[in-house]
């Protein structure tokens, strides 16, 4: 019988968001023979984690690090593993970084401040980083083209303590900090992608007088604990941790197999916007259009109909909702549904063995016949030749990865 495959799991911080992860990575695991994921966190002594990842002997590495963590980490080895990295970290050989794809992030955030009525939206980055101006604060000026670009975004470093403890003090606030939240023209929405980052922010704020989300709606990278632990609440945009938790170990596997992605970044559009205090936690007597896209993302594979989209999510009449959702979206609430479910379909298609009428049936059609029709209109072609066209090889058995909270 062939050894185990020994994944180490290694992340300086465990919170939900590390739990979800590794409940992502432990799905895709199931459906392999031989394969073992250990947690090594919290990993406050990176270089001690280190000799204990290689003495249990570990073939790989699913890493939750920041630049610091990623290099001390792969400095303490004696010899190098590969890592799939939840995170921007700095390239490196042995390293493939998996996230979720930032524009996504930003598109979804920009719309929820646009349909909040704000003057101005802006963005905060509370760390020094690779890609930290161009990609992060690039593709926020692409998404939102504000009116003033200089003014609309900061970097401000912040020591990591006071951004993951919820209850660390702020004072003083960074002066340059201070006079960039008084010059936004209010109401003004701020989106920070740092963890903890909107927390922090939030404290800020009250700090200097600046009412939350009176003056400043704000929106964050914070994972569910901290988001809970803020006061207000803190509107938060997360990945959808399950999927790239599977996607991760399954792209550690094929480099261990000698396969490698044609980048050193993987990006995957899976995020959701959790909506709570820091921007009014009200559905807008406009058409809550970010709330009924959520609620699809969550939903569609569960079978959910286009009125129960409306009951769970608007104010407004169900023919204001349909025009305003085309009009932002491009396409009905129904094609919608119905392009989230094709998605999984061809998910499970690339990257599983099910037969169609179990992916029908997990994908939220009613039968494999309608399944099938419906992917023939769209893809021109039948599920079966889209699986051998995609999947040369063999397949992997897998459940489908549903996102949501």
């Amino acid at each position: 019988m062939s050894s185990p495959q020994k994944i180490a799991f290694v992340s300086p911080v465990w919170t939900t968001w590390q739990h979800r992860f590794v409940a992502g990575a432990l799905r895709f695991a199931d459906t392999r023979q031989r394969v073992i994921i250990r947690v090594f966190a919290p990993a406050k002594n990176l270089a001690a984690t280190a000799a204990e990842v290689e003495n249990w002997g570990a073939r790989g590495v699913l890493g939750f690090f920041e630049c610091e963590d990623q290099a001390a980490f792969i400095e303490a080895l004696h010899q190098p593993l590969p890592i799939v990295n939840n995170g921007l970290a700095k390239e490196h050989a042995n390293v493939i970084n998996i996230v979720a794809d930032f524009q996504a992030f930003v598109e979804t955030a920009v719309t929820h401040f646009r349909q909040l009525g704000l003057r101005s939206a802006a963005m905060l980055v509370l760390e020094e980083g690779p890609q930290m101006r161009e990609h992060i604060i690039g593709t926020f000026l692409r998404v939102a083209k504000p009116p003033s670009p200089a003014q609309a975004s900061l970097v401000c470093p912040v020591d990591r303590e006071k951004l993951w403890n919820p209850h660390a003090t702020v004072k003083p606030v960074p002066a340059k900090l201070a006079e960039w939240l008084q010059k936004l023209p209010k109401p003004a929405g701020i989106l920070t992608a740092t963890l903890g980052g909107g927390g922090y922010l939030i404290r800020c704020c009250q700090t200097l007088g600046v009412r939350v989300p009176e003056d400043v709606a704000v929106i964050g990278g914070d994972d569910t604990d901290l988001s809970l632990a803020c006061e207000p609440t803190l509107t938060s945009m997360l990945p959808a941790l399950e999927t790239l938790g599977f996607e991760a170990i399954r792209l550690l596997l094929e480099l261990l197999a000698g396969k490698r992605p044609p980048g050193s970044i993987v990006r995957l559009p899976c995020v959701d916007l959790h909506v709570r205090e820091s921007t009014g936690l009200h559905k807008l007597e406009i058409c809550d259009i970010g709330g009924a896209l959520q609620c699809i993302r969550d939903h569609a594979c569960r079978g959910i109909t286009v009125g129960q989209v409306i009951k769970q999510t608007q104010r407004v009449s169900k023919v204001t909702f349909h025009r305003r959702f085309r009009e932002v979206v491009g396409k009905s609430p129904a094609e919608e549904i119905r392009d989230r479910k094709l998605d999984e379909v061809r998910r499970l298609l690339h990257s599983t063995e099910l037969p169609l009428a179990m992916i029908s049936d997990l994908c939220g059609f009613s039968s494999a016949k309608v399944l099938a029709r419906v992917f023939r209109s769209q893809e021109g072609t039948t599920p079966r030749d889209f699986r051998r066209r995609q999947r040369p090889g063999p397949a992997i058995a897998a459940p489908p990865i549903r996102t949501g909270g």
